[in-house]
């Protein structure tokens, strides 16, 4: 009975030691599950945090941008003008109704338009536009710079608020300024306007010179030779006396002529007085002094006529020659003047001229800040700055 009961015993305490071995495991898994759980729980609360904080930066981003635009950075307004430099093409001016096929649309020729639309464009947004335009209106106060800023910040200024583009399809030039006020930007296009006219007006003088600068210079110098050769044949006339050796020449041709006849007719006379043989005879020696008279006054007209260098054909000479000079000098002074109010036509077909499309007016709703488009620039900020945030955060925990 001992036997059996001990046995029994044995058996009986089989399963209360499973149990207890089963109570260890339990309770031993049941702390792996907690320790899970809590491990979990510190994860989410942690990617919670993370959460919260990539939130904070990206709306504090966006609160400060939309701030910024709000409260510190002033309102802007915008003036736009549009204008377009044209000029008449030499076909539609010669021709009438011809059209140059790259011509504009309002006539001006697309040569003028390209370069000269080019030229205006460049210079609007130059150091020398900037400064001509200061000398007319305030534009340190318009665009918020010191006075006693350089001009190099001044630049800088000016080409922030000044837009100037040039449209080659429509060969049109557009000025956008905007300023802190209406009014201010109004009255800067319009003074980049008006300094745009005169650029064109200046080029158009500047061309139309350059133009008539030649055949300037060619009616200069043909006038000088006309002058030169009137002076020297008024000269020569005062000099000799002699208005018209011409006439002179006719003249005394004309009296040799008369005495050579009288000289045949006295002759005759004298011939027919020594036919009678008498060499006593009255009329012998009057007639015989006549030949003689007539052949002295004949051969003084001769030497009048053709004998040295003062005579009528000698200063008929020298006269032609003054007379030719002066005659030709007329000549090319007559073809320099027609060749230069021909290129005066010309130069006057082409001139240039800025025909303004749409003056300048200012908007009354500022265009900027933006609020939406510095709201959105915040956001984009924020969220670099988070994505930074986070990868830091990784790289922290892994260390």
């Amino acid at each position: 009975m001992a036997q059996i009961s001990s046995s029994e015993r044995r058996d009986n305490a089989l399963p209360n030691d499973a149990t207890e071995v089963d109570r260890r495991e339990s309770s031993d898994g049941s702390r792996a599950l907690v320790v899970a759980r809590d491990l979990r729980e510190r994860t989410l609360r942690s990617k919670q945090r993370r959460r919260w904080l990539l939130a904070a930066i990206v709306l504090t981003c966006v609160a400060l941008a939309v701030a910024w635009g709000a409260l510190v950075e002033r309102p802007r307004y915008v003036a736009e003008t549009r204008f377009s430099v044209r000029g008449s093409s030499p076909e539609q001016a010669s021709g009438g109704g011809t059209t140059s096929l790259l011509s504009s649309g309002s006539g001006g020729s697309a040569g003028i338009g390209f370069v000269d639309g080019f030229a205006v464009n460049d210079f609007l947004k130059s150091r020398d536009c900037m400064l001509q335009l200061s000398k007319s209106l305030p534009l340190r106060k318009m665009l918020g710079v010191d006075a006693k800023a350089s001009v190099e910040e001044l630049y800088r200024a000016y080409s922030r608020a000044v837009s100037v583009k040039f449209f080659m399809v429509e060969q049109e030039n557009s000025i956008s300024v905007d300023a802190f006020s209406p009014e201010d930007s109004r009255r800067m296009a319009q003074g980049l306007l008006t300094l745009a006219q005169q650029f064109v007006e200046r080029m158009d003088t500047q061309g139309v010179q350059n133009a008539l600068d030649v055949d300037a210079r060619q009616l200069q110098s043909a006038q000088v030779q006309a002058s030169s050769a009137a002076n020297a044949l008024a000269a020569w006339s005062a000099a000799h006396h002699d208005v018209d050796p011409a006439a002179q020449a006719t003249l005394v041709m004309n009296m040799i002529s008369q005495l050579e006849q009288e000289l045949n007719t006295a002759r005759i006379n004298y011939e027919k007085v020594l036919a009678f043989g008498n060499p006593d005879h009255p009329m012998l020696q009057p007639a015989q002094m006549q030949v003689a008279a007539l052949e002295r006054q004949l051969a003084e007209a001769r030497q009048r006529l053709a004998g040295g260098h003062n005579s009528e054909a000698a200063r008929l000479r020298t006269y032609s020659q003054l007379k030719n000079a002066q005659s030709f000098a007329d000549s090319s002074l007559t073809a320099a003047r027609d060749a230069y109010q021909q290129s005066y036509r010309e130069a006057t077909r082409l001139r240039r001229y800025l025909s303004v499309i749409v003056q300048p007016v200012a908007t009354d709703v500022p265009n900027s800040p933006d609020l939406w488009l510095l709201a959105l620039e915040g956001l984009l900020v924020g969220l670099g700055v988070a994505a930074m945030t986070s990868l830091g955060l990784s790289l922290t925990r892994r260390t």
